[in-house]
């Protein structure tokens, strides 16, 4: 007479398995999930940076400097400076009136950063 059942050693050994395939998944979703929502921080970072850009360029920082905070922005926190730019003519002079608006924007405290600039003509 054949015995045509599973041993308790087989059903251990296949729910070890199991268990394994199954944490290599949830952690493999887990990745997923993080990935998109630092795309998604990311993408969000960069709508607001070519806004404010924008913004600054109509309406540049009066004192060089102007930040926004994160709490009212989404979670993103937002610095834009006004420097004059090193930009020299044939001679060697700087050219006046030539300035480099930048924009930086930060998210998570810092573990995100996206940054844009523009050279503007402010006489």
């Amino acid at each position: 007479m054949t015995n045509r059942a599973f041993t308790l050693f087989e059903v251990i050994i296949a729910l070890g398995v199991f268990a394994i395939a199954v944490t290599g998944l949830a952690l493999a979703l887990q990745s997923a999930v993080d990935a998109a929502l630092m795309a998604r921080q990311r993408a969000m970072a960069r709508v607001v940076i070519e806004s404010s850009l924008a913004t600054a360029m109509s309406d540049p920082p009066t004192d060089g400097r102007r930040e926004i905070e994160g709490r009212t922005n989404n979670g993103i926190h937002v610095l834009e400076t006004l420097e004059q730019a090193e930009i020299k003519n044939t001679n060697g002079d700087l050219l006046p009136g030539m300035w480099t608006l930048k924009v930086s924007a930060d998210w998570k405290g810092g573990a995100g950063k996206e940054t844009a600039e523009i050279l503007l003509y402010k006489p």
